[in-house]
C-alpha cells in the first residue's frame, strides 16, 4: 500500500474537509474519501474556510491572539513573576490557540472557521496531556465510517511576504497502516479550492511511523505535484510532544522580472537551529497568493486501516510578515 502511494502523486483539496477527497491512485477504494477526478475547476466554492477569512488589518481581538499584551516586563526583571506560555506568550500573533478555554471547540465560540462536525467524539479537548496546561485538543479516527477530525483557519494580511505557522503535537498512536494528511498549510485559491500550498503527509507501518514527507501542490503556477524524499527515521515519534515550526517566504516577481516569483519553505522540529528541511521552488504571483490557511488533519487516505489514530495538538500560532 505505502509503496502504491509513494509512486503516485496525490493531489487534494481543502474542499474535501466536508466532502471526499482525491489522494494517491494507489490508495485503497474509499467511497467518502475519493474522487474520479481530484483537480477542482475553478469555479468551485472555497468551503473549508468557514463563514470567511480573518483580516488582521481589521481591529485585533486581544482573546485571540494572546491577553498578555500589557504585561510589564520590567516587572518580572527581579524573577517575580511567571513567564507566559500558551497564547499569552505570542501576543502580535496574527492567529493563535492553545486550547485552554473551555469553549475553544464550540460553535460560535471557537476561534477556528471550521472544526469538522460528527456524531461522534473525534474532536475533543482533552486534559490527559498538553504543553500549555490545561487542555489540548485530542483528534482521533474512531472508525471506517466516522469523519476524521479536521479543523481551518484563513488569516488576511495586506502585502505580507513571509508566514510562519508552528505548533506542538503528540501522536499517541497512528492506526495499523496507510498514510494521512498531518497538516495542510496553503496561501491560494486562484486556480480552485487550495491551490498552492505545502502539505505534511505521514505513513504508518504495524502500528508505527514509516515516513514523514514533506509535499507541495502548485497548480496555480502550472507546475507538478512535487513529493519530497522521507525525512530521516527516528525523526518524530510516537509518545512524544514534537514542536513543529514552517515558514514559507515569498519573492514576488516586479517590472519586467517575469517570470521571478519564487517560495523558499523551511521545516524545523523540536526547535533544532538547523532545519529538517528546506527547498526553494517557482512560486506564486502577489496577486494569487491571497491569505495564509491553516489545517489541522488527520485526514487520513484510508480510515479502515487508520482507526486508532489519536493525535494531541497544542499551541496553534499563526504569524503573517
Amino acid at each position: 500500500m505505502i509503496h502504491s502511494l509513494r509512486a503516485h502523486a496525490p493531489r487534494l483539496t481543502l474542499v474535501s474537509l466536508l466532502s471526499a477527497v482525491a489522494v494517491a491512485a494507489g490508495c485503497a477504494d474509499d467511497a467518502d474519501t475519493l474522487l474520479t477526478n481530484p483537480d477542482p475547476s475553478p469555479g468551485t466554492p472555497v468551503v473549508d474556510g468557514g463563514p470567511g477569512p480573518d483580516d488582521e488589518d481589521a481591529a485585533p481581538d486581544p482573546d485571540d491572539a494572546g491577553a498578555d499584551a500589557g504585561r510589564d516586563d520590567d516587572a518580572c526583571a527581579d524573577g517575580g513573576c511567571v513567564a507566559p506560555n500558551g497564547c499569552a506568550a505570542f501576543p502580535e500573533a496574527s492567529f493563535c490557540d492553545d486550547f485552554d478555554r473551555a469553549d475553544a471547540l464550540t460553535a460560535g465560540k471557537t476561534r477556528w472557521d471550521f472544526i469538522e462536525p460528527t456524531d461522534q467524539p473525534v474532536a475533543t479537548l482533552s486534559s490527559a496531556r498538553a504543553v500549555s496546561a490545561p487542555s489540548s485538543l485530542l483528534s482521533r479516527v474512531i472508525d471506517r465510517d466516522t469523519p476524521g477530525a479536521k479543523f481551518a483557519k484563513t488569516v488576511t494580511k495586506a502585502n505580507f511576504t513571509e508566514v510562519t505557522w508552528s505548533y506542538d503535537v503528540y501522536l499517541d498512536s497512528i492506526g495499523n497502516e496507510d498514510g494521512f494528511f498531518l497538516d495542510d498549510f496553503q496561501f491560494s485559491d486562484a486556480a480552485g479550492p487550495d491551490t498552492f500550498g505545502f502539505r505534511l503527509v505521514m505513513f504508518a507501518q504495524a502500528g508505527a511511523i514509516n515516513e514523514l514527507k514533506v509535499e507541495h501542490n502548485r497548480q496555480v503556477n502550472g507546475g507538478s505535484y512535487v513529493i519530497e524524499p522521507a525525512l530521516a527515521a527516528g525523526t518524530v515519534e510516537l509518545g512524544k510532544w514534537h514542536h513543529f515550526e514552517q515558514t514559507v517566504k515569498f519573492t514576488f516577481a516586479s517590472g519586467e522580472d517575469a517570470g521571478g516569483d519564487a517560495v523558499e519553505y523551511t521545516l524545523r522540529i523540536d526547535g533544532a537551529a538547523a532545519p529538517v528541511f528546506q527547498a526553494e521552488y517557482p512560486g506564486a504571483t502577489r496577486e494569487q497568493v491571497a491569505f495564509a490557511r491553516i489545517a489541522g488533519l488527520p485526514l487520513v487516505f484510508n480510515k479502515e486501516r487508520s482507526a486508532g489514530l489519536a493525535i494531541h495538538w497544542d499551541n496553534h500560532v499563526l504569524e503573517l510578515k
